[in-house]
């Protein structure tokens, strides 16, 4: 969770410093970026779903396996892939706030938008950065839950040689 508050922070605090420097050139680099947010949560979310599934059929896998159940490894197994699943679940619904946060932030630098005479205000300034955070954020996570894939499938492979 810490990791978390500190990749936006440091997001929200890069995007502030852009817009700050930048005033209104930076919208539209920034609408461009942030119209990838919808399709990333889509994405990420489908992915946290198979991923589940899969990262449960390899617990199953475990389970079955009768003869490495006598091994104090198969609770370490267990433990690891069960921390996987709640990692998982954890990742699909920071996307789901993250997207929920975008769309609030969004609403409110509609409120306050920039124009040609007022190139700069905080208020727009602020809830762009907050949208750039989101999105940050949420291509972190979406990695974190490609990573997840990757150790499942080394849980897979490791289970299968010993079978």
């Amino acid at each position: 969770m810490i990791r978390f508050a500190l990749i936006f922070t440091l997001a929200f605090s890069f995007a502030l410093l852009i817009t700050y420097h930048t005033q209104n050139l930076a919208a539209p680099i920034f609408q461009e970026l942030l119209s990838a947010f919808i399709v990333l949560t889509t994405i990420t979310g489908t992915l946290s779903y198979a991923l589940y599934a899969y990262v449960e059929g390899v617990a199953k896998d475990v389970a079955t396996d009768e003869k490495k159940k006598d091994h104090s490894s198969y609770n370490a197994v267990i433990d690891s892939l069960s921390s996987l699943k709640k990692e998982i679940l954890v990742n699909a619904f920071a996307v789901v706030g993250l997207l929920i946060l975008e769309r609030v932030a969004h609403g409110l630098s509609l409120l306050f938008p920039v124009s040609q005479t007022d190139p700069f205000n905080w208020p727009w300034a602020l809830a762009i950065s907050i949208r750039v955070a989101c999105f940050i954020l949420s291509v972190y996570v979406a990695a974190i839950q490609f990573r997840g894939f990757i150790v499942a499938n080394e849980f897979r492979v490791v289970i299968s040689r010993g079978k």
